[in-house]
């Protein structure tokens, strides 16, 4: 699944960036005034190929899964804390919950590898992958089939929201100890 869907991906229609930059430059406005929102709206009517693009079905990803690293005392809190933040998601008391009803956005909650078991709990999507991921200063922080799968797990539930009907996906992630791989993946970039 995820080798089909990378060769899906093209490039964007330059076109379409240009016919979306002369319709926002036409807007009373100053132009180019409203910054990096114009360059990502120009985007949006690229991908989607629609000049007049609503987006009035929303939703935003938070992927929670807890990370092997904190071991070595990289995160000023225990990785218990990932489940509940969990909870916190689930019940509307997070940041991303604020934001995401001011931008009336969906928050969908998907366990990829959080060490917790939730049980069943209907909002939440169990999609674990494994109890928590290895320490990556040890060795690797998942296994490659674990990698790829984590992946397709996204590219299921983004291809299962537009079949409901939804115009726009965000992703974000939850887990105790995340700035550490992301600090090393940007590194290696």
């Amino acid at each position: 699944m995820l080798k089909e869907t990378i060769e899906k991906i093209r490039p964007v229609d330059h076109t379409w960036i240009e016919r979306a930059k002369k319709r926002l430059n036409s807007l009373t406005k100053p132009v180019g005034s409203l910054g990096r929102l114009e360059e990502f709206a120009a985007q949006v009517v690229a991908i989607r190929q629609q000049e007049m693009s609503t987006l009035s079905k929303k939703a935003i990803f938070t992927f929670a899964a807890d990370h092997g690293i904190t071991e070595e005392g990289v995160s000023a809190y225990p990785k218990e804390v990932t489940a509940q933040m969990v909870f916190n998601f689930l019940n509307g008391g997070a940041g991303i919950n604020v934001l995401s009803r001011h931008a009336g956005a969906d928050v969908v909650v998907v366990d990829v590898g959080v060490d917790y078991d939730f049980g069943e709990l209907p909002e939440l999507k169990i999609r674990k992958i494994r109890y928590g991921s290895q320490n990556f200063l040890k060795g690797p922080a998942l296994k490659r089939e674990e990698a790829v799968k984590a992946l397709e797990t996204g590219i299921e539930l983004s291809d299962e929201y537009f079949l409901k009907g939804y115009d726009i996906l965000g992703t974000g992630d939850m887990g105790i100890g995340n700035t550490t791989p992301s600090s090393a993946i940007a590194a290696v970039y």
